[in-house]
């Protein structure tokens, strides 16, 4: 009725519910309750007279709830109030327009919070949090001092008070919350209220806050987390009715003495402690899993006191306690991870001091080995518990453990192990699914870090359990069974190693055997229960085949049959590519079966539809052909040759044809009437994948290995594939892309038939020397030259150096720039005579376009030449680099724009690339300079930054010791006046993370802050432009930004132990709310953030609803909306949804 009646009897219907609220009789008082609850819900928001039913609801309302004489039922004044919070959500915009409602309702519910009952204040905090919610201003104006001062109240009003900052802290006013907590007005007071462990509520409530502000006001917040700690380590070990722990005695020495808890079933309805000891474990798990920098501290300081509280007798209490563990390890893991990506490629030296017993005293692996011994007895003792979740618990932290440690088990592995047959064998398994699971996780673990030595006495225990949940009608625990053996036979015999021992556990092994081709067999038995099968047994021949030589006969045909059902076909494919690369699996009854395999795998290829690609069939292929070589029989090869002729656009399909054409030389005639036409359609392909382009320069090469006089056909046969057209095609018809690659197969037929090298250079040199030649065959024998050139020297050749040369002064662009290319290509066959004559061309150029094309030709020489021939030339060649275009720099600095200041673009980049590598070569000679750059010319600046970026893409570790000292001066360009300049920093900073996090992660304290000031939107690099009819905004610091949040992307990938998350988080957020190619990048980094410290991330989405909101309506779908919107907004709306649910 109150969605579609008039006004005016909406008016008079509440007014009834009203005065029914006010009766004596208590069922009318509950209908009229439940009935004006609905209408509350139901009310049209766009209603007229909205304002005036509104105030008179509330003001009744209220007038109930604070009298004092009859008190009224808490049961009633919880509904009222639940009424009252329904209609400030509903209704916000109503109640922002009236000031004295607003006030009204803010001073009724102060009044209610500090003279009501207890369960009536309770129910009266959310109707508070949603007032202020809906109506911001309120915060400021007037609760904020209320806030605080009650905060600071020693009795109950103090705790309600609490409960209120609890949740406006996990509201949109968290950033409010966090100004008060920046000026020391909450955190104090809440510790004082928590200081009294005897007053269970009063602390639990407390600690509840200060747990939510840790999540929702990282960084304000971090000045006090030592105290909060502090605290929270001595409130969870409160438990007055029994004799706690001394904080130094946890060696667990004296076990045996220990209370255990859970035995004695102590029971005490009024000993309420627990929530002051579940509150604080809480309050330490917030703290672990977004504290990830504190590590070290926490395993010093609280490591040593959960361990003491496992045998906790309250069980929600045990569990936070376990779980506050779990985080600490995971947290341990991530920080593992990033030490070991931080470590550095190429570190033999630092990988060699790692290794070494002498580890630093931070690091966290070696905290978690000094506390492994208590730990482990620990959880020993909690896996006789009665309780499954305990248990349940305590197999996910081994499991953990084992990761973090890369083993770790080896003197409590019989237990361990006895404790999990002890699940597994279980009559209960189906009923306690979760504990099985957790057990056979475990075990999967278990095996991939410990060799058989460490477990071989408890196989003949473990092989049946395990075997047995493999026969589980429940799927989840078949799975991990499967998984558990998976992870079992790759243990016994790892590949690539001896293992004498194997013999002594054949037995468990066969077993395992016979179980995964029983079950493979079962057409009864789920198909994707069967599928894990397929995958254990071929783990099972992988690594053990030798052993099951006698059953190949009767197992073999159990995968060949998996490849005919759509579903298990994938997996079959990938066990056959497996087992065909295992030296293991041998003999002619294995041989034969490859053989007549071959051909249902190239079926399963052709029946493939998966988006992502047919890369297992192709690995499957080449697999089975490597170890078939040259037994596959003509006929076999020709029918492959022709299945393979519809997937030649793929780079995999090509490899596979030249292995074919290498293996099997008969098949020559279906590669020439089959393939070759199709391959030379390819190499027309614009925009061909670089992948592609190098499988068709090994595809002529195998071609030519079989007939090296066909060269001087082929070479022709290639140049005309291209046509007889005189100009290369524009960019809309492909480009010079075909020339390219035609170039890049021609030189690989020259390399390859050495005999008729001298004649195709010959007919090339013929080409770009006559006068006659028009532009599309000199180009392509231009870049022929420079592909041959590089592979060959050619200072034999008289003349040609400048006849390349010559071109630099062609009306054509891209004969320019061939010749440039062909020019620094030759330069890299003899270096030493070419080089020089670059240089010296350099350093005369008279017009900037000589000069750009010199460049280019130095780039391709320098980049592609050994280090050795460089270390000659390289001083002359800084020279040059730097002495060239001075003049241009001079002249351009007048401009106003950063971009003008600093001249032209692409010279700079040649430059720098050229400076970098130079560098590389010589970095104690070169490193000073670049230093004293520093203090010169923005343009020499900004080549500084872009050079030192090449200088860390060389994953060389021969000059770290040299850079190492230099890096935060070279990368405090990042606060340079000019904004290209800063860009170029940021991009030089990115690769340092990406290639040499090991030099970086020890400078980031300095480097940080000047990373997220680069993320801030700054409105004075904005300008508004008028197009027409539109305006739009021209951001001049948008593409600093993307920079930016490309080097957070990748600093989390490998220096995530230093990074500062609250920051960190606060700029991922800020994203978010950006411009669309900035959101794309938030989105990304915001997935990454909520895998790596879901901690940090979870809690403050409700900050970026909004922001979401606004996504998801990023294209309104109208009659003309274009395709490219709707597929922007499909786009759009799918990635949210990822990131949302990964966060959820």
């Amino acid at each position: 009725m109150s969605r579609r009646c008039r006004p005016a009897s909406l008016k008079k219907i509440v007014d009834t519910l009203l005065s029914g609220l006010s009766s004596d009789i208590d069922e009318q008082r509950d209908v009229s309750c439940l009935a004006l609850k609905a209408v509350a819900s139901e009310m049209p928001v766009d209603l007229s007279h909205l304002s005036q039913i509104l105030d008179n609801i509330l003001t009744k309302l209220f007038a109930i709830l604070t009298k004092s004489n009859p008190p009224i039922d808490a049961q009633l004044a919880s509904e009222l109030l639940h009424i009252i919070t329904d209609i400030f959500t509903r209704f916000p915009d109503l109640l922002s327009s009236s000031n004295t409602l607003r006030s009204t309702c803010l001073t009724s519910l102060v009044t209610i919070l500090t003279t009501s009952r207890t369960s009536i204040r309770k129910r009266a905090v959310p109707a508070l949090s949603a007032l202020v919610i809906t109506n911001p201003l309120l915060f400021d104006d007037e609760l904020r001092k209320q806030l605080s001062s009650g905060l600071k109240d020693n009795g109950e009003s103090g705790s309600t008070w609490a409960a209120v900052l609890t949740s406006l802290a996990r509201s949109a006013d968290a950033g409010k919350v966090g100004e008060m907590i920046s000026q020391g007005e909450i955190v104090d007071a809440l510790l004082a209220q928590a200081a009294n462990p005897e007053q269970n509520e009063r602390v639990e409530g407390a600690l509840t806050a200060v747990e939510v502000l840790i999540l929702r006001c990282p960084t304000e917040i971090t000045p006090y987390i030592p105290l909060i700690l502090q605290r929270s380590l001595e409130l969870v070990k409160y438990d007055p009715n029994y004799v706690e722990l001394d904080e130094e005695d946890v060696d667990m020495e004296d076990e045996a003495e220990e209370d255990d808890y859970e035995d004695e079933a102590y029971l005490d309805d009024e000993d309420a402690s627990w929530k002051v000891r579940r509150s604080a474990a809480k309050t330490l798990v917030a703290i672990i899993g977004t504290r990830i920098e504190l590590l070290s501290q926490l395993y010093q300081s609280a490591a040593s006191i959960l361990i003491s509280r496992f045998s906790e007798r309250e069980e929600s209490v045990r569990i936070e306690i376990l779980t506050a563990m779990e985080t600490l390890l995971k947290q341990t893991i991530t920080g593992k991870n990033a030490e070991l990506a931080s470590a550095g490629r190429n570190k033999r030296k630092r990988s060699e001091e790692m290794d070494q017993d002498s580890a630093p005293e931070d690091n966290i692996i070696a905290h978690l080995k000094n506390c492994l011994p208590n730990l482990l007895r620990g959880i020993l003792k909690q896996l006789s518990s009665k309780s499954n979740q305990t248990r349940q618990e305590c197999f996910v932290l081994l499991r953990y453990v084992t990761d973090a440690l890369d083993g770790g088990l080896v003197n409590d592995s019989s237990e361990i192990c006895r404790a999990a047959v002890s699940v597994l064998t279980s009559a209960e398994t189906s009923t306690t699914s979760s504990l099985s699971i957790a057990a056979l996780s475990f075990l999967s673990t278990f095996f991939r870090h410990h060799s058989p030595r460490i477990y071989g006495n408890s196989l003949n225990d473990l092989v049946p359990a395990i075997e047995r949940c493999m026969k589980e009608k429940l799927q989840r625990i078949s799975f991990e069974a499967f998984t558990a053996a998976s992870a079992l036979a790759k243990s016994i015999h790892p590949l690539g190693t001896s293992s004498p021992s194997l013999a002594n556990y054949s037995g468990s092994v066969k077993s395992l055997f016979k179980a995964s081709t029983d079950v493979l067999a079962d057409t009864t038995v789920d198909g994707e229960v069967r599928e894990r099968a397929l995958d254990t047994l071929g783990n099972l021949l992988v690594h053990e085949g030798d052993l099951f030589s006698d059953s190949y006969e009767t197992c073999l045909p159990l995968i060949s049959a998996r490849l005919q059902t759509e579903t298990t076909a994938l997996t079959a494919v990938q066990v056959i590519g497996r087992i065909a690369e295992s030296p293991l699996c041998k003999g002619p009854v294995f041989e034969d079966w490859l053989r007549a395999v071959l051909p249902e795998v190239v079926v399963a290829l052709r029946r493939s539809r998966r988006a992502s690609g047919k890369s297992a069939e192709f690995a499957c292929l080449r697999n089975v052909l490597s170890r078939v070589g040259s037994t596959l029989s003509p006929d076999a090869a020709t029918e492959l040759i022709n299945e393979l002729q519809t997937s030649l656009d793929s780079p995999q399909a090509l490899s596979i044809v030249a292995l074919i054409l290498s293996n099997q030389p008969a098949c020559r005639p279906a590669v020439d009437s089959q393939i070759l036409h199709q391959v030379y359609e390819l190499i027309k392909t614009p925009a061909l994948n670089p992948l592609l382009a190098d499988a068709l320069s090994a595809f002529f090469g195998a071609y030519v290995d079989g007939d090296p006089d066909g060269a001087t056909r082929l070479v022709p046969t290639l140049i005309d594939n291209l046509g007889k057209s005189t100009a290369i095609p524009d960019a809309s018809r492909g480009g010079t892309a075909s020339y390219a690659t035609t170039a890049k197969c021609i030189a690989t037929v020259a390399e390859h038939a050495q005999g008729e090298r001298a004649g195709v250079l010959s007919q090339l040199v013929k080409t770009i020397s006559s006068s006659k030649s028009s532009e599309a065959p000199t180009y392509l024998a231009l870049r022929s030259i420079g592909e041959i050139g590089r592979m060959s020297d050619l200072s034999d050749e008289t003349g040609l150096f400048d006849r390349v040369l010559s071109f630099f002064t062609s009306d054509s662009e891209e004969l320019r720039s061939a010749a440039a290319y062909a020019a620094g290509n030759i330069a890299v066959g003899s270096p030493d005579i070419f080089l020089p004559l670059i240089s010296k061309n350099l350093n005369g150029a008279s017009d900037e376009t000589s000069r750009l094309l010199l460049l280019h030709a130095l780039k391709e020489c320098i980049l592609h030449t050994r280090t050795s021939d460089l270390e000659v030339l390289a001083d002359s060649l800084w020279t040059s680099l730097l002495e060239s275009g001075t003049s241009t720099s001079k002249t351009s600095s007048k401009g106003t724009s950063a971009s003008k200041e600093l001249g032209d673009d692409g010279q700079r980049n040649v430059k720098a690339a050229c400076i970098g590598k130079l560098t590389t070569t010589a970095p104690a000679r070169f490193l000073p300079r670049l230093q004293e750059l520093l203090r010169s010319t923005p343009q020499d600046r900004a080549i500084v930054a872009a050079a030192v970026r090449y200088t860390f893409i060389d994953t060389s570790s021969s000059y770290d010791e040299l850079i190492a000292p230099l890096i935060v001066e070279f990368l405090s360009l990042m606060h340079d006046e000019n904004l290209i300049v800063r860009r170029l920093s940021l991009a030089s900073l990115n690769a340092a993370i990406q290639n040499k996090p090991h030099l970086i992660i020890d400078r980031l304290a300095a480097l940080q802050p000047l990373l997220y000031a680069e993320t801030v939107v700054r409105p004075e690099l904005q300008r508004e432009v008028t197009m027409g009819p539109f305006k739009l905004i021209e951001d001049e610091g948008l593409e600093n930004r993307k920079t930016a949040y490309e080097t957070m992307y990748t600093l989390l990938g490998t220096c995530f132990t230093k990074v500062d998350l609250p920051t960190f988080t606060d700029r991922v957020l800020a994203a978010i709310r950006d411009v669309n190619e900035v959101k794309v990048l938030g989105l990304m980094l915001l997935l990454r953030l909520g895998q790596l410290s879901p901690a940090s991330v979870v809690p403050r989405l409700d900050d970026v609803t909004d922001a979401f909101r606004d996504i998801m309506k990023d294209v309104q779908v109208k009659d003309d909306t274009v395709k490219q919107d709707l597929e922007r907004k499909g786009e759009s709306t799918s990635d949210l949804q990822r990131r949302s649910n990964d966060g959820g």
